[in-house]
Formats: C-alpha cells, structure tokens, sequence
C-alpha cells in the first residue's frame, strides 16, 4: 500500500520536526499534496497529542472557482472536526498597485495571512505541503538566475527565525502523494493554472524539465533535490565559520561590523564574501540587494583599498577604507556620508535619566558605593563622580581646544583619535562626554584618568551606561 511506502519517511520526518502536544497549522489549498499531508497529520495527530487546524488563503485569481477551493476546504475539516481559518485576497490588485508579480504577490499575501493567524491563536507551527518537485523547480529556477551555496539550499525541512515553519515533505515526490489521495480515498481540487506555461515556475514544471528529463537525466528532479540537501550541509558549514570570525575583532569591529582588512585578506574568498554580506545586512538590515558583482566590488576594495577609498552601493549607501576598516554607511547624492539625520547639538546629561543624542542615548543613575564593578565594567559603562570635573556633564561631538587627562599626562582629543586611527567621517559623530574642555568618555572606547579608581571612597557613585536607540 501506498501510506506503508511512505509512512516510514513522512512518520519519521513529522515526528522529528514536529514535538508531541504542539499546536499545528496546516497550510491547506485544497490540492493533492495539502490534502495528502492533512490527512497524514490526522492519521498521527492522536498518538502524538498535536491540536491541528487548517489554514486556507483565496487568492481572488481564478473567479468561482477559486472560491469553490475555499468552500471544499471548509467542508473537508467540518466533517473531520478540524478547525479552518479562510481569508480572501485580492492578489492582482497588489500585483497591479506594485513591482510584484502575480505570484509573487500571492506568495506575499498568504504568507502574511499564515503568520497572522499563528501568532493569534497561538500556534506553535505552520506546516506546508512542499514536496520534492517544488524543491526541484526551486532549484533549477534558483540556478538560472544566479545564486550561491545558500540559494542552492533552497527549502530547508525548518525554517523561520524560531524554526516555525515547517516542510516534512519535501523527499516526497508529487506522483507519490496523488498516489496516496488515490489509494485513501482523499478528494481534492485541481488548479487548472498550474498547467498554463504563464509564469517562470510553470514554465520549467511544463517545458525545462520535462526536455532536460527526456534529453539529459531522467533523474533530474531528483539529482536536484540531491544539489539542495548538500548545499545546505556546506551552506550551515561556512555560515558557522562566517558567524565565528564576526565574534572575533580580529576580523569584524564589534562597535559599527567594520572588517579588519589585513586579517580579512588572508580568509578564503568565501568567508571573505559572507563577512562582507554580514557587514552589509549590519548596516541596511537585510541580506538582500548586494549583488555578486557588488559584493565583488566591496571585495577587490577589502583587498587593495588604501584610506579614503571608497565605492557607492545601491540605495545610497557607500562603502570606505580608513585606517585598515572596511565600513559602509548611508551616503547623500555628492558621495559623502550622510550624517543629516543626526541631532548631534550639545545637551545636558540627566542625573539620574536617560539623555538621547543622535543615536544614541546614554543611562544615567547613582548607585551604592557596594555595586562598583572595577575593572569588570565594559567599554559602553562608566563610573565616576562629578565632582571631580569642572562644570555639568554634556554630551556633544568634538570641539577645539579639547583634550582628555590620560595615565600619561594630558593629550589633545585630535592626536588621540589620530593615534587611535580613528576615520575621519566618524569623528563628528563619536559622541563624547565632557565637562567644559575637558573629555571624560569617548564612548566607548577611551576614558578620563580621572574617573573612578578602584580604591577611591565614596558613598555613592554615578553609573552611566550607554546604547544605541531603540535597542
């Protein structure tokens, strides 16, 4: 029987990414392999303790018989008691309305309806139907597009930043799972536009594959579900390589994701690649947008780039050598760093409070002389007591005429960051705590001699901690 041949591999796959009592949300369109996995999951959801519920998006694509999908659904799980959720879209709209294309954007909107309904009713997982040929078609399209080690991966078993979505089937192959409707009695819908060559995934399910089948390896689907799993071992491999030299300053600056150019250099092209798209997905937020070619770019600089080198990136950001770093910050239309949304003007520190400057904003609070940490304190604390300096504290950005008290002797505040290599660009924005002339803090990075020492005695102290906003 066909559910023998399969119960092994979809059995172990559930029970393996799906834990006893977990709280599931199954993906449903109404088609074979959604019905075959909601009734796989029925099958197993008892002994297993899982509380199912089916989810199902229509699109608003296909007239009345998109909405015939979403009523078959709803009968399916009334008869067997199973909780459905149904929410109707309007997909061409936002095709129409943006850059998206059709399925793109119902990609985008049944996504967005999954999650939502996940997160309102608490449950633990939503399961899709993805099945060996959707790995297939992922690939090849990935391929033709150009992709790297992680794009190759393709679908992964478990995805999501707390591992929430779910795809246990995707060593099942389509032919297996309408087998399985076939053989259980389980109805299902057929969607008459997958058949239509319209769109890039159609065309390679219904022309590209089916030719390189026939001409070049019968086993083509499988052989790239093969690329995809491989791809994803090699592709955790190096991404925990990449993550380990962003730990390391040696490598990767912790204070901006600066990359360290003489240690960089000597790394393997790939891990040269991956911290430059860390470095990028640091400062804009995502990973996506960095082309090979520009991260080739950023590259060749990393390797030959002198200080004040620099090369401009897509959506205005510029990426600049000083003192041995690689950085990368937003730029105006001139190519200079933009620093226009910054509110670096002078203020009074609150004591005790919070006082914001620029982007950042420093805590401030007095504390029992018992709670001093010493020499533990990290480079974003400090410790000290007011009344050894002149005048109220403030924050700003360098003045002339300053200068810090150091273990040395006093020192002008430009030849410390002279010394420190500091880049240029970065010195009007470094915020600095100050009494009158004199600088107490470079945050994060220098302190005063005349702050807090171990062995002096007082009864209360001051204790400043400072972050970036909206930490």
């Amino acid at each position: 029987m066909v559910w023998h041949k399969l119960e092994a591999l979809c059995k172990g796959c559930f029970c393996s990414l799906l834990p006893k009592r977990a709280k599931v949300l199954i993906a449903c369109s109404g088609g074979a392999d959604s019905m075959a996995l909601l009734a796989m999951l029925s099958k197993l959801a008892q002994q297993n303790a899982w509380q199912l519920a089916a989810a199902h998006y229509e699109h608003g694509i296909r007239g009345e018989d998109s909405l015939a999908d979403a009523r078959f659904v709803e009968d399916f799980c009334r008869e067997r008691q199973i909780p459905c959720f149904v929410e109707h879209g309007h997909v061409p709209e936002l095709a129409a309305a943006g850059s998206h294309t059709l399925e793109q954007a119902a990609r985008s909107l049944r996504y967005a309806f999954l999650e939502r309904v996940r997160q309102e009713q608490g449950f633990d997982y939503i399961v899709t139907a993805h099945h060996a040929d959707d790995q297939a078609e992922t690939v090849l399209m990935r391929i033709l597009r150009g992709t790297g080690v992680s794009g190759l991966a393709a679908m992964r078993p478990q995805s999501g930043a707390d591992g929430h979505l779910v795809r246990p089937l995707l060593k099942v192959t389509k032919a297996e799972l309408l087998a399985y409707c076939q053989q259980e009695q389980i109805p299902y819908r057929e969607d008459a536009t997958n058949w239509v060559a319209d769109c890039t995934r159609n065309c390679l399910r219904l022309e590209l594959l089916p030719q390189l089948q026939r001409e070049y390896n019968p086993e083509i689907r499988r052989a790239l579900c093969q690329l995809a799993e491989v791809a994803a071992e090699e592709s955790d491999f190096l991404q925990g390589e990449i993550a380990r030299c962003c730990a390391d300053e040696a490598y990767m600056r912790q204070e901006d994701g600066a990359l360290v150019q003489e240690t960089v250099a000597k790394l393997h092209p790939a891990l040269q690649r991956g911290l430059i798209r860390k470095l990028w997905e640091r400062v804009t937020g995502s990973s996506l947008d960095l082309s090979f070619a520009q991260t080739e770019l950023l590259r060749q600089l990393l390797l030959t780039g002198r200080t004040s080198s620099q090369q401009e990136l897509t959506h205005h950001y510029l990426a600049h050598v000083a003192y041995g770093y690689l950085t990368i910050d937003k730029s105006k239309s001139d190519g200079q760093i933009d620093k226009s949304n910054l509110d670096l003007s002078e203020v009074t520190v609150n004591i005790p409070g919070v006082t914001c400057w620029g982007d950042f904003r420093l805590i401030a609070q007095w504390q029992d002389r018992a709670e001093y940490q010493g020499e533990k304190t990290s480079p974003e604390e400090l410790y000290l007591h007011p009344e050894h300096f002149a005048g109220p504290l403030v924050l700003r950005k360098r003045q002339p005429g300053d200068f810090m008290n150091l273990p040395g002797g006093r020192k002008k505040l430009k030849k410390i960051m002279i010394d420190d290599k500091i880049p240029h660009e970065q010195r009007d924005t470094l915020p600095l705590l100050a009494a009158g002339s004199e600088v107490i803090w470079m945050i994060g990075r220098r302190r005063s001699a005349n702050c807090l020492q171990g062995s002096a005695d007082y009864h209360r102290i001051l204790y400043l901690r400072i972050e970036k906003r909206g930490n």
